[in-house]
């Protein structure tokens, strides 16, 4: 069976960077995210009840849902966000099995990586025997997101007070990953990481 590694961390601890470096490293990535956009695009079940909900106004021109539309309506509503996530966890969880199912005919002694920003405020985990935590302090994210991604701090702070803090991440972390420094530092650590989790399997 395969090695199952969770991997979560908050909005700019780097957690999307270091699953592309175990993606080189040869593991098997799923993005839970990018399963997300796709149990509700056209033509899907949760296509059609993210609309029955929602409504046509969420749809772009061509017939997609349209993320920034959906994003306004379930802002500062929790009724409508918690209605969001009741359709669409669900199908993201069962896509998620069907993808490590194949993943185990596939290559039973390989490691797959299961990539999800909230694992530790939902206590999901899809299963992963582990659960690897990217870490950043708080003000190298704001610093970092507003020099990347053109972000407005204050909004960059709410993000961050509405997500799990450093503090919990790493309580319930099997492995900790500081991502503080630079790209070299970075790669060294998951180098640590995926080295160790080799040895353990060998």
């Amino acid at each position: 069976m395969p090695a199952i590694i969770g991997l979560t961390g908050g909005i700019g601890s780097g957690k999307s960077t270091v699953a592309a470096m175990l993606a080189e490293r040869g593991a098997r990535v799923i993005d839970a995210d990018r399963v997300a956009h796709e149990v509700y695009a056209p033509g899907t079940e949760g296509h059609e009840r993210v609309i029955e909900r929602f409504g046509p106004a969420i749809l772009a021109e061509d017939g997609s849902i349209d993320r920034s539309k959906l994003g306004e309506m379930v802002f500062d509503d929790e009724q409508a966000l918690a209605d969001l996530n009741a359709i669409v966890h669900p199908l993201v969880r069962k896509e998620i099995a069907r993808r490590l199912l194949e993943a185990e005919q596939d290559d039973p002694g390989g490691v797959v990586v299961i990539e999800a920003a909230l694992m530790v405020e939902t206590g999901w985990t899809g299963g992963a025997g582990e659960l690897w935590v990217v870490i950043a302090d708080p003000e190298v994210v704001v610093e970092r997101l507003v020099r990347l991604r053109g972000m407005d701090p204050v909004q960059v702070r709410l993000r961050l007070s509405a997500q799990a803090d450093n503090e919990r991440r790493r309580r319930v972390a099997t492995r900790v990953i500081e991502n503080d420094g630079t790209l070299e530092e970075l790669e060294a650590a998951v180098d640590a990481a995926w080295n160790e989790l080799l040895e353990g399997r060998s």
